[in-house]
């Protein structure tokens, strides 16, 4: 089947194609004898000329070489390196354009994987940002000696070709501030960034995060190796940039390992955690606890959770893979208890540090996976159950579970459209869903955030 398909297309051929729908990526999709072609950069009603890359059994990707007809929604990107970065998919299109498009990624998915017909009336218009840029509180980026210069980059779009950046423009105002600080510091001293070639040099990564409300700032080194001029950098660094009021070190040398933080972190200068604040709630993170990098685009995320739940004071929630446990903090006010599942226990101690400050009584803390929780509660009625699980989605055993205790209703944060959809496949024998909310948490990316309320039948 697939041979023949593709014996009209090769490697290097020039076609001329229309494109009919956009990817769950951002890219277009044209289809040339039945067979679909993934097309970077390419928007839908576009005629474009493109150049085959890769022809696989069942799709081919393509490299624009000419718009023949470009599309109404077409923009210029506003960064100087979104071509070659990968960072961002979609600065070519405009915003509130987008934001159509992401609806209709959701549409796609729950078309494709949720075989149930489900009426597009339930899916909502997306909530976009009210300022699509600089959103980003948080910046994980290499650091490496570049031209006999420490600067920070990005990696090339699925390649380790590093990209010298000056600053992002989706990135807060603050952290790009203490990116440059930090770099003009290292330049001035002398303390040399990785260099892969000769696999030398001390800093590799540099973290910053800020609180967007309370204007505190972090600061982690990501070392190669240990460097004694460091705290004098720290030093020179916060008497520049007074927000900084967390510094950590941390000795990483394995660079094939995912991830930052290693055992041997040590705190070099001020507190242990930050600040920040989320809808009149204080939360104090470690560099390492998870937290929305869109600050905005996650009260409104939440907001609409609570929303959707539309808890009674009599009842009991379930807030599960609750990290530091935002959606409890939301919630609480309206329910009797809830109950906020999370099995990291670095996450368990910010989550009990954040309720106990804000002083929230009725919310229970336990540091276990979703099926041990529910065995310890299970002589106690659940009426909503709250998820916001990692881009895996629920998977059948949580959902197995769910059918099990079966609450009421369902409250079903989601990061990933595909997932999502597979997992309302199998919840959709016993609930009826509501409506989907879409939200934009990641302007100019294909990232698609959604809410969705299921009720039981």
């Amino acid at each position: 089947m697939g041979d023949k398909m593709n014996e009209h297309m090769k490697q290097g051929d020039l076609l001329d194609v229309d494109i009919k729908r956009m990817g769950i990526n951002g890219e277009g999709i044209a289809y040339y004898q039945k067979l679909a072609i993934f097309i970077d950069q390419a928007i839908p009603g576009e005629e474009v000329k493109v150049k085959i890359d890769e022809v696989y059994d069942n799709r081919a990707t393509a490299t624009i070489e000419e718009i023949i007809k470009a599309s109404l929604e077409r923009v210029n990107p506003f960064c100087p390196v979104y071509e070659t970065c990968g960072g961002c998919q979609t600065q070519h299109i405009d915003y509130k354009a987008m934001l159509n498009y992401k609806r209709d990624i959701i549409l796609k998915s729950f078309d494709r994987y949720a075989g149930l017909k489900i009426s597009q009336k339930r899916i909502k218009p997306t909530l976009g940002a009210e300022n699509p840029d600089h959103y980003r509180n948080k910046a994980s980026l290499p650091v490496q000696s570049y031209k006999g210069k420490n600067t920070i980059g990005m990696y090339a779009r699925q390649s380790n070709r590093f990209i010298p950046i000056d600053e992002c423009p989706v990135q807060h105002k603050d952290v790009n501030r203490i990116l440059k600080r930090i770099i003009k510091l290292m330049n001035e001293m002398d303390i040399p960034a990785y260099d892969p070639k000769y696999k030398k040099g001390y800093i590799r990564h540099l973290i910053v995060r800020v609180g967007e409300n309370s204007k505190e700032a972090q600061v982690s080194f990501i070392m190669l190796k240990k460097s004694n001029r460091i705290e004098e950098l720290t030093q020179k660094l916060i008497e520049l940039e007074p927000t900084i009021v967390s510094v950590y070190e941390v000795i990483n040398p394995d660079l094939k390992k995912i991830g930052f933080f290693s055992e041997d972190m040590r705190l070099i200068h001020g507190k242990e955690t930050i600040k920040e604040e989320l809808h009149g709630h204080e939360y104090h993170l470690k560099p390492e606890a998870f937290f929305q990098l869109n600050t905005k685009q996650a009260d409104v995320f939440y907001q609409e959770m609570k929303r959707l739940a539309d808890l009674k004071p009599h009842e009991i929630a379930i807030d599960a893979y609750a990290g530091v446990a935002p959606v409890s903090h939301y919630i609480y006010q309206d329910a009797k208890h809830v109950y906020a599942v999370e099995l990291d226990e670095a996450a368990c101690e910010s989550a009990k540090i954040s309720l106990e400050k804000n002083n929230i009584k009725n919310v229970t803390v336990l540091q276990s996976d979703f099926k041990r929780a529910l065995s310890g509660l299970k002589e106690k009625k659940i009426d909503v159950m709250f998820f916001d699980p990692p881009r895996v989605g629920l998977g059948e055993e949580t959902i197995e579970l769910i059918l099990k205790f079966k609450p009421s209703r369902l409250i079903y944060g989601s990061c990933n459209p595909s997932t999502l959809a597979k997992d309302l496949n199998t919840l959709l024998k016993d609930y009826d869903l509501v409506e989907t909310v879409p939200i934009d948490m990641f302007p100019y990316t294909s990232l698609v955030e959604s809410v969705s309320l299921l009720k039981i039948k």
